[in-house]
């Protein structure tokens, strides 16, 4: 059973609240579901008038089957405050019915569980995220979202319209869960997708590919996956500008939001800042003294003269979001930047946001293999050489990849315009790193020294 209290739920990482001072917290609603309770907290914020609304599984039982359950069915079912939970099956975008079928049927706390949808075994998937994900029967992933989007989810509401496409590198997309809560805009709690067996994360996959290749035990740490993935969101980001449905019409960067770029992310700057000094002010100091050269890389996001169309993206595209099979990669997790408003993750936005996310990761991952090299002797001084080349060429791999899925053609990115979202989103990484998992602040460390050089490794620790 996990904690009720404000100060447990909000140093949780998938809280997302880490750093915020919270006020009231109201249970809106609560739902029985087969052997457990799902939930509804709202939590009102000090710094933000617009209060924000957690699940919480409760109780011994866990509401695992009985979520699944309301999507198998199509069926909906009444919370003991006057909520509603409502199955969407797959089939077509999320919120719309299977074409000929019948409206959601209704039932109440107590009655006959829903038909078929049945469960005999779940276990919680790996990874510490800001959601939780379950596996049924080893075929179905469901994805509890623990912090609520406000309207329709971008996850869902990506996943369903790219559901009738053919070749998107996405598991299969098996329906929702939508929460409807008296005076609230319905929002999705949670979703459903194929369960791929044979997949694994790419991050650690590839961490520990490269850590075995510093110590000598493969002699190369291979590109596939970066290549990979290029093709893979290449192919993502052709798909979505097709997409005819309301939100997804793309449209050029205006002045305006030339500048709101600009604006958002030197406010990320400072916010990072203040956000590593709560936990490494020597760190901090290095960042606040490279704030000059910072705030000069970031200027391309301004500039009106660098034409920019913009469409929907994956938002927060890295290698924990990828999965490799044997045939290829898959993109999942198209909930958005979490450090972003989560009205602005269903926007239209530049596609090399995506890029400069992936790129970032590149750098990550090879640091990672560095740090797990090192705990099995390999000195990082004798590696840098090696590990700084890998990275170049696994960048010109995704790229290549990604001009190759595109399919139109040359493709040749704005460089200071990529540089600057990439120097954006390594800020991104100091703050989320400070306030929910301090551990990974080497990371985006060695990605500012790695874009800034010596401006930031001269800086004083």
């Amino acid at each position: 059973m996990e904690a009720l209290s404000p100060d447990a739920i909000v140093a949780s990482r998938w809280s997302g609240l880490g750093g915020r001072r919270v006020g009231a917290l109201e249970l809106r609603d609560a739902f029985p579901l087969g052997e457990g309770v799902l939930a509804i907290l709202e939590i009102g914020l000090a710094d933000d008038p617009r209060p924000v609304l957690l699940t919480l599984p409760l109780a011994d039982g866990a509401p695992w089957a009985g979520l699944h359950a309301l999507v198998t069915d199509g069926v909906s079912i009444d919370g003991v405050l006057g909520g509603r939970l409502i199955g969407r099956p797959g089939g077509g975008s999320p919120g719309v019915r299977t074409p000929g079928g019948d409206s959601p049927g209704v039932r109440t706390p107590g009655g006959d569980s829903p038909r078929g949808g049945s469960v005999s075994m779940a276990r919680l998937a790996s990874g510490d995220q800001s959601h939780t994900s379950v596996v049924l029967d080893e075929r179905v992933i469901l994805k509890l979202y623990r912090r609520l989007t406000s309207g329709p989810n971008p996850e869902a509401e990506m996943l369903g319209a790219l559901a009738s496409l053919p070749d998107i590198p996405t598991p299969a997309w098996l329906g929702s869960v939508e929460l409807e809560l008296p005076g609230k805009p319905a929002t999705t709690v949670a979703i459903e997708q194929a369960f791929v067996a044979s997949a694994g994360d790419a991050f650690e996959l590839l961490a520990d590919a490269i850590a075995a290749w510093l110590a000598g035990a493969v002699s190369a740490a291979s590109t596939d996956i970066p290549v990979a993935t290029g093709r893979a969101t290449g192919r993502l980001h052709a798909a979505l500008v097709e997409i005819r449905e309301p939100g997804f019409a793309s449209r050029p960067a205006t002045p305006t939001d030339r500048l709101k770029w600009l604006a958002d992310a030197e406010a990320r700057a400072d916010d990072a800042v203040g956000a590593v000094r709560g936990v490494d002010s020597g760190l901090a100091d290095r960042l606040e003294q490279a704030m000059p050269a910072i705030r000069r890389a970031l200027r391309p996001l301004g500039d009106p003269a660098i034409s920019v169309l913009m469409q929907r993206i994956h938002g927060d595209l890295h290698l924990g979001q990828v999965l490799a099979t044997p045939n290829g990669v898959l993109l999942v997790d198209f909930e958005g930047d979490p450090m972003r408003d989560p009205l602005d993750r269903r926007a239209v936005a530049a596609p090399l946001r995506d890029v400069a996310g992936f790129l970032r990761s590149i750098d990550h991952v090879a640091r990672s293999g560095i740090r797990r090299a090192a705990l099995i002797g390999v000195d990082p001084a004798t590696t840098t050489t090696r590990v700084e080349l890998w990275i170049e060429a696994a960048r010109g791999a995704f790229l290549d990849g990604y001009a190759a899925g595109l399919g139109a053609g040359e493709w040749i990115p704005d460089r200071g315009l990529l540089r600057a979202l990439e120097v954006e989103k390594e800020l991104g990484e100091f703050a989320y790193a400070a306030r929910f998992l301090p551990a990974w602040l080497y990371a985006p460390s060695g990605g500012m020294r790695a874009l800034l050089g010596s401006i930031f490794e001269t800086a004083p620790a």
